[in-house]
């Protein structure tokens, strides 16, 4: 089984549950998309959607929430694209802000801060997006753009009445799509989170995320160098990732696209500014509330947090770091060059 269909099964299992007939006109509210599917005869759009009752998603990813609910609650609603068309501004938020990252770089403790206050809605590498992106590269289509906008004000919707900001951290690899994504909401500010490479690569050798692994990323999102490395090397093929990661946010970040932000800056840098630039006023509660989750690890919220392990200066992840540092330092450039007083 490739890896590209490895990734599709794996929504198929979170599209799993009761099934509910879709008819139109009916209302989606408290639904959401999770994954799409192309015809294999004509190639027609599907969406399969989760009926998310209650259930917030406030989890390290929106797979955690998706998981999370109990199994016998889990309803499963598959539909034509035209049922997006009921998500329109007013009754769902346009994205605030969307955040891309080089992976272990603060991005889920970013957004675990911002979801724990209840006027934000946060979607965490959301499955939808990977999934109609992969779509688009292996069906094209001229309407991705539109159905990455429907998804996303889809996952807006306003449950409560008391939400008024929407963020989207999308999957490391997503800063090759960013003129795509963006062209879904071309006034929404992009944030690039970034952290030594030599970290970034201690962390993965530690646990490996899938990006990080060959074949395990549909290549059209994730494209490598063109240098050679041994298929059993996966320090080395992490450092090729890094690199592919490092160079398009560069780029982008050259071109005024990105807000650049240093993993060091958090989490003070939340409290500091960007609760301010994406205009959320919290009570003092609030803040408490997230100096506290702020203590605890990103992804596992039970643990605390005190750093990770420093790595080693001289091993061979410090040689296959070092070619990256240039891009680091560029971006640590730039960012200090945008800095207002207040930064560090």
């Amino acid at each position: 089984m490739s890896a590209t269909s490895g990734f599709a099964a794996h929504e198929r299992q979170l599209a799993r549950g009761e099934q509910v007939g879709w008819q139109p006109g009916m209302d989606m509210r408290h639904w959401f998309p999770v994954t799409a599917t192309a015809g294999p005869a004509d190639g027609a759009a599907t969406l399969a959607w989760r009926d998310m009752q209650n259930i917030a998603f406030t989890d390290s990813f929106v797979e955690n929430t998706l998981m999370r609910q109990p199994r016998e609650q889990r309803r499963v609603c598959v539909t034509p694209p035209q049922a997006l068309d009921q998500f329109q501004l007013g009754n769902a938020l346009a994205p605030d802000a969307f955040i891309f990252h080089v992976s272990r770089c603060g991005s889920t403790l970013l957004t675990q801060l911002l979801a724990s206050l209840p006027q934000a809605i946060v979607m965490s590498e959301p499955p939808i997006i990977d999934s109609l992106l992969r779509m688009h590269h292996d069906h094209g289509g001229s309407d991705t753009v539109t159905l990455l906008r429907q998804a996303m004000l889809a996952m807006g919707q306003r449950r409560t009445g008391a939400e008024d900001t929407y963020v989207i951290k999308f999957d490391c690899w997503h800063i090759h799509s960013l003129p795509l994504l963006r062209q879904a909401f071309p006034g929404t500010p992009c944030l690039f989170l970034y952290r030594q490479p030599h970290a970034v690569l201690a962390s993965h050798q530690r646990r490996r995320g899938p990006q990080m692994v060959p074949g395990q990323i549909h290549p059209a999102l994730l494209p490598l160098p063109d240098r050679p490395v041994a298929a059993a090397d996966l320090d080395a093929f992490a450092a090729l990732v890094l690199d592919s990661l490092f160079t398009a946010a560069r780029s982008h970040a050259l071109a005024g696209e990105l807000t650049l932000i240093n993993y060091e800056q958090l989490p003070a840098l939340v409290f500091s500014d960007l609760l301010a630039l994406l205009s959320i006023s919290c009570t003092p509660d609030q803040l408490d509330a997230m100096q506290m989750r702020s203590k605890f690890h990103s992804k596992y919220r039970d643990d605390a947090y005190s750093g990770d392990p420093q790595p080693q200066q001289d091993g061979r992840l410090a040689q296959l770091a070092a070619p990256l540092a240039a891009h680091y330092q560029a971006l640590e450039t730039l960012r200090l060059a945008r800095c207002t007083s207040g930064c560090r």
